[in-house]
């Protein structure tokens, strides 16, 4: 079954915080999006790209703005040789199966959900619900090819089809989908015993961190350098967080390294702010200061400036540590600034796993 999000309107094209709100929404409901197009208000092919789309896609959602919802409904209308009719003081067609203010969903196999949307405000519900069956495994430390030679066997016994995408290094995310006369739940069964130290099961990954540190009433913080924060707002997207997190110093500057988390003058000036050296400093302060169970440290070179002979832009030095435990290591990432950033931050997420198996496997 696949999905696809089409946005009508020159407005949302441009606004992307938008865009990616109404993408939650709909992860939420009926799972990955497989495609999304971006068309206009006035676009003379719209007509043509929703109804290849409905020849493409067994889920639909539009989202369009107010002056593009009444051409996109009658459009939808006439694709399913319908006609519009008045409910709630908006136009819907008069085969839908679901309807509410702003929104209405119509089809049997192939369905599509138009929802009129304005930014600042709440979406209207979204109808659409995915019937397909799927499960997120996140695999650490095992490379991609050892990790294909495990599931592939298993994946032909329950007849689960696999994708494989990399999140950061040593992270490989496996999406299993099941197939109509798959085995799912024995398919994640089995492949959690094939690597029961390496493999969470979670779509989230954040979501997934704070049920298990609440479970065990465990706390972490952060020391953020080069990502500036991300990891804090990566975990504090989502309810709960405060259960288990203290808090994140954004330790951008070497004075501030050395005022808030406690890292000596001479280790910086010696070995740098990129060394395995200040990020050990930087846990044991973030430990100390937040007196939490779990501490991760970031400390690089994002670019594009800042580099050296020694130390290129995508150099990171990340840290984690217990009170029993510490790992510190010096990665090389590539892309641009953002995506080092968020390569490094995940990366820090990684090494959690590594020093806090017992509670996180």
């Amino acid at each position: 079954m696949k999905s696809i999000l089409i946005t009508v309107g020159k407005n949302l094209k441009e606004n992307q915080e938008f865009i990616e709100y109404i993408k939650r929404e709909s992860y939420a409901k009926f799972g990955i999006i497989d495609s999304l197009i971006f068309l206009e208000d006035n676009d003379k092919d719209l007509f043509i790209e929703i109804s290849e789309a409905y020849q493409k896609y067994n889920n639909i959602l539009i989202a369009a703005n107010s002056s593009a919802y009444p051409i996109v409904s009658k459009i939808v209308a006439t694709i399913f040789d319908d006609t519009l009719i008045a409910k709630d003081n908006i136009l819907i067609p008069s085969k839908s199966k679901k309807f509410e203010k702003n929104s209405f969903l119509i089809g049997e196999e192939r369905k599509i959900n138009v929802i009129k949307v304005e930014e600042l405000k709440k979406l209207p519900p979204i109808f659409l619900e995915n019937r397909v069956e799927y499960a997120v495994l996140n695999i650490f430390n095992i490379d991609l090819n050892e990790i294909e030679k495990k599931l592939s066997n298993l994946a032909n016994t329950y007849e689960i089809n696999l994708t494989y995408t990399e999140v950061t290094k040593k992270w490989i995310k496996v999406y299993a989908k099941n197939s109509k006369f798959g085995d799912l739940a024995m398919f994640v069964q089995n492949a959690k015993l094939l690597m029961p130290n390496n493999l969470a099961v979670a779509e989230n990954i954040f979501e997934y961190l704070i049920e298990r540190l609440s479970a065990t009433k465990k706390h972490i913080t952060f020391a953020e350098s080069c990502t500036g924060g991300l990891l804090a707002s990566m975990l504090t997207k989502f309810p709960g967080s405060s259960n288990v997190f203290k808090g994140s110093l954004v330790t951008y500057a070497n004075e501030i390294k050395s005022a808030w988390l406690g890292v000596k003058i001479n280790t910086l000036k010696e070995y740098g702010a990129v060394s395995e050296e200040t990020v050990r400093e930087m846990l044991k302060g973030a430990l100390k200061v937040s007196e939490s169970d779990y501490a991760l440290a970031i400390s690089g070179i994002a670019g594009p400036g800042g580099a050296t002979p020694t130390k290129p832009v995508g150099t990171v030095v990340i840290g984690a540590k217990s009170k029993h435990k510490e790992i510190v290591e010096t990665l090389h990432f590539s892309g641009d600034r953002n995506y080092i950033q968020f390569q490094a931050s995940m990366y820090a997420i990684k090494l959690l796993f590594d020093i806090a198996q017992e509670e996180l496997f």
